[in-house]
């Protein structure tokens, strides 16, 4: 065998080698639950609402109000869909709140949990409210920091 062809078929072992291990390992960092961990780093306690969908689910779960002590984080949901929204309020304080870019249905004072369809474009159940639009990126643990 000639040094060449030893050389070449070093450089495709490795090749294939590392291919296999980004295939392997991707899928599993891609197609994992993801959870949303909300962390008030404010002096108060905050309220979160949110809207997902649920672990083997196919339909939007609507839920509020989970609770975040002041200067602790919760977990507030898990989910496989990339896409999902949350709203965050100062207990007590609805004109204090995270949220910005898109409507989602609330009810208050809560707790409330409904679900609705992918094509449901109305609010069956209480008010419509600003939400954040979070897009993961596969990472198993979606941080939201609530900043004052």
């Amino acid at each position: 065998m000639s040094p060449m062809t030893s050389m070449f078929r070093a450089t495709a072992i490795f090749a294939v080698a590392g291919l296999a291990a980004i295939v392997f390992a991707s899928p599993a960092a891609a197609r994992g639950p993801i959870t949303l961990r909300a962390c008030n780093n404010t002096r108060q306690t905050v309220l979160v609402a949110s809207s997902y969908i649920p672990v083997g689910g196919a339909d939007w779960r609507n839920k509020g109000w989970t609770k975040v002590r002041a200067h602790s984080c919760s977990n507030i949901f898990r989910t496989n869909n990339r896409t999902f929204y949350a709203r965050a309020e100062v207990r007590g304080h609805s004109n204090r709140f995270w949220g910005h870019d898109i409507k989602q249905c609330v009810e208050y004072p809560g707790p409330y949990d409904f679900y609705t369809g992918s094509d449901d474009t109305t609010c069956p159940e209480g008010e419509p409210q600003q939400f954040t639009t979070f897009h993961s990126d596969g990472r198993s643990a979606f941080v939201w920091n609530l900043d004052p």
